[in-house]
């Protein structure tokens, strides 16, 4: 329900190599490259939606007479969101200009960006369906697939987790003493 598949069958179509044995390591690595700032840009813009969603929603919800978004706790929980939502949206800003610049390097802001959106995706997705109460658990309700596609986004290409061991990897096992990418240290 949350990321329809299809069967392609190609019959007598003409094929076109794409890369010999010297080139597949490249091609394929930069392809998983863009396929991860593409889903870390898929994963910011599903979690905006879910975070207008709740604001929307706790603006107009009353408890107790008043609106659910004047209560002390909701609003800190959104606000937590959106700030998770900013630094994943800038990770992935950051990520797609270092596949397109070259001038820092693609792999780790790429990690970086999706360790970033699906941890922030996840969370917001969880907190979405905490704003919304009984409904967000129900299949009346969006919340519980945005939920799912958080979770089935983090098996696609690799976990929070994975990423962030993919970054401490490059930045503290690979990288040369004289040659520390700017990233790691905020400085250029």
């Amino acid at each position: 329900l949350t990321r329809p598949q299809a069967t392609i069958v190609l019959t007598a179509a003409r094929a076109q190599l794409v890369a010999g044995p010297d080139e597949a390591e490249r091609v394929i690595t930069h392809a998983f490259q863009v396929a991860s700032a593409l889903l870390a840009a898929e994963q910011v813009g599903a979690a905006q939606h879910l975070l207008d969603l709740s604001v929307e929603y706790a603006k107009s919800r009353l408890q107790f007479g008043r609106q659910i978004g004047s209560f002390q706790a909701v609003k800190h929980r959104l606000a937590d969101c959106l700030v998770d939502l900013e630094h994943a949206r800038s990770a992935t800003y950051h990520a797609v200009w270092a596949l397109t610049d070259g001038t820092d390097d693609p792999a780790l802001a790429v990690s970086i960006a999706q360790a970033t959106a699906s941890s922030a995706f996840a969370k917001i997705a969880a907190d979405t369906i905490q704003v919304h109460g009984g409904i967000g658990f129900t299949w009346e309700h969006q919340a519980h697939l945005y939920f799912k596609r958080a979770t089935t986004d983090a098996a696609l290409l690799g976990s929070a987790e994975a990423h962030r061991s993919r970054v401490a990897e490059m930045v503290l096992d690979e990288a040369p003493a004289d040659r520390v990418p700017w990233v790691a240290t905020g400085t250029r």
